[in-house]
């Protein structure tokens, strides 16, 4: 009994960690990242979860090889590779929410230039507003005391405090960009985390590339403001409000941000 139920588990650590492989493949493959930049981490069960190993050759890894964190005491118990070096971020937003089964970091090129440029993505369009309710939170630089006592586990605290200062949290918001340093993603299923970086690089590139177009006065009228806001009262009603809602919501950020400029 005791030997079937190990087997189990094992069967299933290899199951998860050879999909947590897959995933940081993945990111290869959409061009998400460059070299050996970026990791995916999966949840394995409530203590634990894997994560892409510290500067791993991708085409010759193995399942085997995929380090398990304990999360409640962050340290590798099986695995024959050591973890990320981002791992401490990773487990500080997993001890935190515990319905999140997967995480991404990455540098892909746009959302890198927003962390870099310390500031959050403006909601400007219907694609970002499908996934976030609002901007997309830039996490500040860290203090040069947080960053001695440990960069990563302080990283990933500081996105909780992010998060929660904006009064957000990890199932509403689906990713931060790190100040400086670039995106972290998460998701509620084993593949969720590597999409939402995705659509958070097209996000990041498609607000740039809008942003240096310097939308003009004459733009004001694409969504009047007057229809906007009664035909989102009526379709309240019928309960069919996103759209409209969406479509306040840039209304709104032209009104305020891009029109007064110019």
């Amino acid at each position: 009994m005791i030997k079937n139920i190990i087997n189990m588990k094992i069967k299933n650590y290899l199951k998860i960690a050879a999909e947590c492989v897959n995933q940081n493949k993945k990111l290869i493959r959409k061009k998400l990242v460059i070299h050996n930049f970026g990791n995916v981490s999966l949840r394995l069960d409530d203590n634990h979860f894997v994560i892409k190993p510290s500067g791993a050759n991708l085409s010759k890894l193995k399942p085997i090889d995929v380090p398990v964190i304990n999360i409640k005491t962050g340290k590798k118990i099986k695995g024959n590779l050591k973890p990320s070096t981002d791992t401490p971020t990773h487990l500080e937003i997993y001890k935190k929410f515990n319905k999140i089964k997967s995480i991404t970091h990455n540098h892909s090129t746009y959302a890198t230039v927003w962390a870099q440029s310390s500031k959050p993505i403006p909601l400007i369009g219907t694609t970002h507003a499908d996934f976030w309710k609002n901007e997309i939170p830039v996490v500040n630089f860290l203090s040069l005391k947080d960053l001695n006592e440990g960069y990563e586990k302080n990283t990933g605290k500081l996105i909780l405090k992010t998060l929660k200062a904006k009064k957000l949290n990890a199932y509403n918001c689906p990713g931060v960009i790190v100040a400086g340093h670039g995106p972290f993603t998460w998701g509620t299923s084993k593949d969720s985390s590597v999409i939402n970086a995705e659509i958070l690089e097209f996000v990041a590139q498609t607000t740039f590339q809008s942003l240096m177009l310097k939308i003009k006065k004459k733009y004001q009228n694409i969504f009047p403001i007057n229809i906007l806001k009664e035909n989102m009262a009526k379709v309240l009603i019928m309960g069919k409000s996103d759209f409209f809602e969406k479509l306040y919501k840039c209304k709104c950020f032209f009104t305020k941000n891009l029109i007064k400029e110019n």
